[in-house]
């Protein structure tokens, strides 16, 4: 596994949670499909934070911290006061906004279900350090 993997996770969540947005909007209510969106949006931001605080720190060439200081301010105290806020506004209900945070873990298991299944870890065998400098 490599970052590109972390990156395609992110990607296709948001284009699963656009696609959800069409359709929920379309065929169910839009407050719930936007409810739908945006938890799938905080959720893939956070993921994204996630990834540079791991990236900044868990690297061949030593700590990062200035890098890493950054990410996890704007990780831990941003994006959870956004979701708070977005929680406590009232304007969407907390069904929609868990839906699309979950969003990111159906496909972190589908994607990963994937190589699992079609061995992609064992054809593309690289070092540790050379997927972490990708």
């Amino acid at each position: 596994m490599d970052l590109e993997f972390l990156k395609r996770i992110g990607r296709t969540t948001a284009a699963l949670g656009a696609l959800v947005f069409v359709f929920a909007a379309v065929y169910y209510r839009v407050d719930f499909a936007l409810g739908v969106l945006v938890g799938c949006l905080w959720g893939v931001a956070n993921f994204a934070a996630l990834a540079g605080v791991l990236t900044a720190t868990i690297r061949p060439g030593g700590v990062d911290r200035r890098r890493a200081l950054i990410l996890a301010t704007v990780k831990f105290p941003a994006l959870y006061g956004v979701g708070y806020l977005i929680l406590h506004s009232g304007w969407f209900g907390p069904i929609p906004l868990l839906a699309g945070f979950s969003l990111l873990f159906f496909v972190t298991l589908l994607k990963a279900l994937g190589r699992l299944y079609l061995k992609l870890d064992e054809r593309t065998s690289t070092s540790p350090a050379k997927a972490v400098s990708r």
